[in-house]
């Protein structure tokens, strides 16, 4: 027995596509018979196995499927070929569209959007806020390109995550920040602020970047590393010490630690990350 059927209750997008009313037929997971839900274009946005769900005034069409026990509510919305499978959560005023990928326990909430090939998966969690454009024509996704979260990364904020970039392990992404390229961060690694990760720059361990921080080209940031005010880290260099650092630059080959309260500024010759 189908678990949901389509009622006769219609909502017409701008495009002038239709959409129609779900309504639970038996009881699953935590929908009980008679339940109404959101909306769908047609049966194929909704599997009739496991427990995924549309709810609230939540809309799914075009080509997007919410399958195995996802679950899609509030207003949120899945559209082109975007997809919440496993036991992801899309809810608040989410929009997942083109080829988004929700996966796992993965929660994405607030009006965080989605789009091209992002994927979120493990147990990642993203309460971002969506914004425009300097021009105010153009609604700017949060997570965009070939953009991976994973682990349990927690991301929050008017963030800007493209290209390459990937979030994992226990991080913290707070505020405006902006990773590209081929950027990572991972471990218990915090940003906060207006940050700019960029190039194969790494963020590890338990590394903390915040207010203006810019680190770049093959830069590696780790250890308990604090950088804050309008520090700037480049090239190379490779950054591992205790306590914070405010309006610091370093760049070339530079080795940054310190030891009894003196900062040590030495050169390496050459050096590759490991990345698990």
């Amino acid at each position: 027995m189908n678990k949901y059927a389509i009622i006769n209750q219609k909502r017409y997008l701008p495009d002038g596509r239709c959409l129609y009313r779900i309504v639970a037929k038996r009881d699953f997971g935590k929908i009980k018979e008679g339940t109404v839900g959101g909306f769908i274009e047609d049966t194929n946005n909704l599997s009739q196995s496991g427990d995924c769900w549309v709810g609230d005034k939540a809309a799914v069409y075009a080509n997007a499927r919410v399958t195995k026990n996802a679950v899609v509510r509030g207003h949120a919305v899945l559209k082109d070929y975007a997809i919440a499978t496993g036991n992801a959560v899309i809810e608040g005023r989410a929009l997942l569209d083109q080829y988004a990928f929700v996966n796992d326990f993965a929660w994405v909430g607030n009006s965080t959007y989605l789009s091209e090939c992002a994927t979120v998966v493990d147990h990642a969690r993203l309460y971002c806020y969506g914004y425009r454009s300097k021009s105010g024509k153009t609604y700017m996704p949060n997570v965009t390109g070939m953009a991976r979260i994973k682990d349990s990364a927690f991301l929050e904020g008017r963030v800007s995550i493209r290209d390459h970039a990937t979030v994992g392990g226990h991080s913290q992404v707070i505020g405006r920040i902006r990773l590209i390229e081929q950027a990572w961060i991972s471990d218990e690694a915090e940003l906060h602020g207006h940050v700019l990760v960029a190039g194969t720059a790494h963020i590890i361990g338990q590394a903390c970047l915040c207010d203006r921080t810019v680190v770049t080209g093959n830069a590696l940031i780790g250890g308990q590393t604090i950088l804050g005010g309008k520090s700037l880290v480049t090239c190379d260099a490779v950054v591992m010490v205790t306590g914070r650092l405010d309006n610091v630059t370093f760049s070339g080959n530079q080795y940054v630690t310190n030891r009894n309260g003196s900062l040590n500024v030495s050169t390496l010759q050459r050096r590759q990350h490991a990345i698990a």
